[in-house]
C-alpha cells in the first residue's frame, strides 16, 4: 500500500485555505460556508496525520510478523514439494510397470502424472496449512 501522507495533508491544507478564502472573502447575506469547508479540511489534515503516525507503528510489526510467514510458507513448500515427489516416483513406477503390459500413449501418460501432481500439490498445501 502506497503511503498516501503527502497527498492526503496537501489537499487538506488547500480545503483548509480555500475554506479561509471564501470565509474572508464571503459577502453572501446568508450563512457563510466557508467555515464548514475550513473545518472539513482540519478534520482531513487531523485524519490523515493519525493514519501515517499509525502506519508507521505498524511497519515494524508487519515486517516481524512477514519473517514468521515467511519461514512458514518455506516450511510449507518443502512439505508440499517432498510429498509430490514421493508421488511422482510411485507414478512413474506404476506407469513403467503397466507399459510393458498395456500400450499407453505418451500424451496420455504425461497428461495423467500432470493433473496427479497438480492435484496432490493443492491437497498437500491444504493438509500442511490445516497442520503447521
Amino acid at each position: 500500500m502506497k503511503n498516501l501522507f503527502i497527498k492526503r495533508f496537501l489537499v487538506s491544507c488547500l480545503i483548509t485555505i480555500l475554506g479561509i478564502i471564501q470565509t474572508v472573502l464571503g459577502t453572501r447575506a446568508g450563512y457563510n460556508f466557508g467555515y464548514i469547508i475550513a473545518f472539513l479540511g482540519g478534520i482531513l489534515m487531523v485524519y490523515s496525520t493519525i493514519s501515517y503516525i499509525t502506519s508507521r507503528k505498524n511497519k515494524t510489526l508487519q515486517k516481524e510478523l512477514s519473517k514468521e510467514y515467511d519461514e512458514r510458507d518455506a516450511l510449507i513448500d518443502g512439505k508440499a514439494a517432498r510429498f509430490s515427489l514421493i508421488i511422482l516416483v510411485c507414478e512413474i513406477f506404476i506407469l513403467m510397470f503397466l507399459t510393458n503390459y498395456v500400450e499407453i500413449p505418451t500424451n496420455t501418460a504425461l497428461f495423467v502424472v500432470l493433473i496427479s501432481l497438480i492435484i496432490s500439490d493443492i491437497v498437500s498445501r491444504k493438509y500442511y496449512n490445516h497442520f503447521l
